[in-house]
């Protein structure tokens, strides 16, 4: 987990911090860089955060936030709706260039996993 790998670990390395719990009977996914940890090198000024509200067809209320740093997605909170929690992950280490899609990422009339996964 701190980036060594010994014999016991066959060559297994972790490369995205990923969680996934429950918090008052909503999922919750964590992926990467979440909350902006271990981005001091990155300036301010190109850091972009976007976040999402809604409710699910259920009539429960959803969170979604991605952080980009460098038009690149480095971190992402995904509450109650989970579904496109595998395709920020795979975003997360594409390491490809975001920037043109700005806040339409989390925009639940696009499919975004059409377009990635």
């Amino acid at each position: 987990m701190c980036g060594e790998c010994d014999e016991s670990a066959w060559g297994f390395n972790y490369e995205l911090f990923t969680h996934q719990t429950t918090f008052f009977g909503m999922k919750c996914v964590f992926l990467g860089c979440y909350n902006g940890q271990k981005l001091g090198a990155v300036d301010e000024g190109e850091i972009r955060t976007y976040s999402r509200t809604g409710v699910d067809a259920d009539g429960n209320a959803t969170f979604a936030r991605v952080l980009l740093a460098k038009g690149v997605m480095r971190g992402a909170v995904l509450i109650g709706d989970v579904e496109s929690a595998e395709t920020f992950e795979n975003l997360i280490l594409d390491g490809i260039d975001l920037t043109r899609f700005g806040p339409t990422l989390l925009d639940p009339e696009i499919d975004i996993d059409d377009y990635f996964d």
